[in-house]
């Protein structure tokens, strides 16, 4: 999987350039690839160059231009509809066998999802081989597929047959055909194992690769095995890698198309004085949490107070399960380590959503259940748990399973020493902050006498400090760069985070 590819990411944006009509003729073109060559189409021309659209109806394969790259797509459709998208004749009889890779995605609103089937024939005569059957429906990303192909002839083809359940698009690009004996493309992407300043990263290999070359935000690094554990990053960062593969006598590969990934962040140390909060305000994205997806195609996200007057953590997506996993923390200083937050599941129907907390000691850890919330909660409850096994890399999380209801919200993430009344403590705190967004110095009040103000960026790096006398603060930003920022006052057991914005 791809995160966030660039057909995907401006889908509004993307214009159609050109429209092609319903035709049932066969590609023209006959395209030789000899031993350790390969055949690729982006489409950049802003043309099917020997294509062609097979339909019988108003659906058909045409050219999209988005920003800076094209795309091919299924479109015009309405249920029901198909449309085959057909490749040039390829003659392949110099090889063995071959590797078939392909970018795409799909995009609708609800189940049934349009249906993407990718086939490959022998000859003009032959019928259509089944390769793959896709049918899902992700915004975000774009995916990868790769096959092998031993089955070759002189009049070789391959084909997208696009089927209509009422979705909106599906995108094909980045379509190559690799002899054997050349350099084929990685595709198949992956990150796993991601800490504060480590990921492993993998794809798929052909067999014949001496060495590739890892590009990681620009940067390249060459290695001779995958999968490959990319260390020295930096934390709570954003990273982007593609790769190439090198075969030996000058052959390489095209750079495989890129995907993102984020690190930890630092370890938060949280001591009896010092709890951890987070209720979500900071950011519209997660700051130092991060989703990670049990089935289906999406996760957490923040909810910056569309659904409810503040920003939430928030889970609908229809029959899909994902983990908000926090940062690590230590809690090893904690006298009685608690985790305590709101929750919110209201019922729709006779279907509730589901929502599980989890703890684990460090990373390498299994997880371990705190408790589990399967009914209905029309409105916030307030939950507090024991935190055992205290660790200096402790994780939470929450764990949401779509049944088709009204969604999962979490809100108020406390970790500390347990206080019997700190809930209510943290429930009358009021903060305000004036002017913001600021250009220079901002004025933070609030309703308790004492405090200190601690202002971080979004990698957690402490920007500035102040101290409150009789409720008020000034904080002086003027030094920082334009941005994003978190000012944290914390009186007595209750901490608050509030977003500030540097223009």
């Amino acid at each position: 999987m791809r995160n966030k590819h660039y057909f995907t990411k401006t889908l509004f944006a993307i214009v159609m350039v050109l429209f092609f009509s319903a035709t049932t003729a066969v590609a023209q073109c006959t395209i030789p690839i000899a031993p350790g060559q390969s055949y690729i189409e982006d489409f950049q021309s802003g043309e099917m160059e020997c294509w062609t659209v097979e339909t019988t109806s108003s659906a058909t394969w045409a050219v999209m231009q988005g920003t800076g790259s094209n795309v091919v797509a299924f479109q015009n459709a309405s249920s029901g509809d198909e449309a085959r998208l057909v490749s040039p004749t390829f003659d392949l009889t110099g090889s063995n066998s071959a590797t078939f890779s392909f970018a795409y995605a799909m995009m609708a609103l609800y189940p049934p999802y349009d249906e993407l089937t990718v086939s490959y024939r022998t000859s003009p005569s032959d019928s259509w081989h089944q390769l793959a059957n896709y049918s899902i429906s992700d915004w975000s990303n774009t995916y990868d597929a790769s096959f092998t192909l031993d089955d070759l002839s002189a009049t070789f083809q391959v084909s997208f047959l696009g089927h209509s359940n009422g979705g909106y698009y599906i995108f094909i690009d980045d379509i190559e055909i690799a002899s054997a004996g050349g350099c084929a493309r990685p595709a198949g992407l992956t990150v796993s194992e991601i800490t504060t300043n480590s990921a492993l990263l993998g794809w798929s290999t052909a067999g014949n690769e001496e060495s590739w070359t890892i590009d990681l935000n620009g940067q390249q690094t060459t290695v001779t095995s995958q999968p490959y554990l990319m260390d020295r990053l930096e934390p709570n960062t954003d990273y982007s890698f593609r790769v190439k593969a090198n075969c030996g006598g000058g052959m390489e590969s095209e750079w495989s198309q890129p995907t993102t990934f984020k690190t930890m962040c630092e370890v938060f140390v949280v001591t009896d004085d010092e709890p951890y909060f987070d209720d979500f305000e900071a950011s519209e994205e997660f700051v130092c949490w991060h989703s990670e997806i049990l089935s289906g195609e999406d996760g957490w996200v923040v909810d910056p107070g569309y659904l409810i007057p503040n920003n939430t953590a928030f889970f609908i997506w229809l029959g899909e399960e994902a983990m908000l996993v926090s940062a690590p923390l230590d809690i090893t200083a904690v006298t009685k380590p608690v985790l305590t937050f709101k929750h919110r599941q209201r019922s729709l129907g006779q279907f509730v959503d589901e929502l599980s907390v989890w703890y684990a000691p460090s990373i390498n850890d299994y997880w371990h259940l705190l408790g589990e919330f399967t009914s209905a909660c029309e409105d916030w409850e307030e939950v507090t748990f024991d935190l055992p096994e205290a660790s200096d890399a402790y994780l939470i999380a929450f764990k949401a399973k779509s049944n088709e209801a009204d969604g999962v919200y979490v809100d108020d993430v406390r970790v500390g020493n347990y206080i019997d009344d700190g809930l209510e403590e943290a429930a009358s705190f009021a903060v305000s902050v004036s002017p913001n967004p600021t250009s220079g110095s901002v004025t933070i009040a609030s309703n308790s006498a004492d405090g200190e103000v601690t202002v971080m960026d979004l990698f957690g790096r402490k920007v500035a400090t102040a101290i409150m006398q009789e409720g008020r603060a000034e904080v002086d930003l003027s030094g920082c760069a334009k941005g994003v920022y978190m000012a944290r006052i914390s009186s007595e057991a209750v901490t608050r985070t509030i977003k500030l914005v540097k223009e």
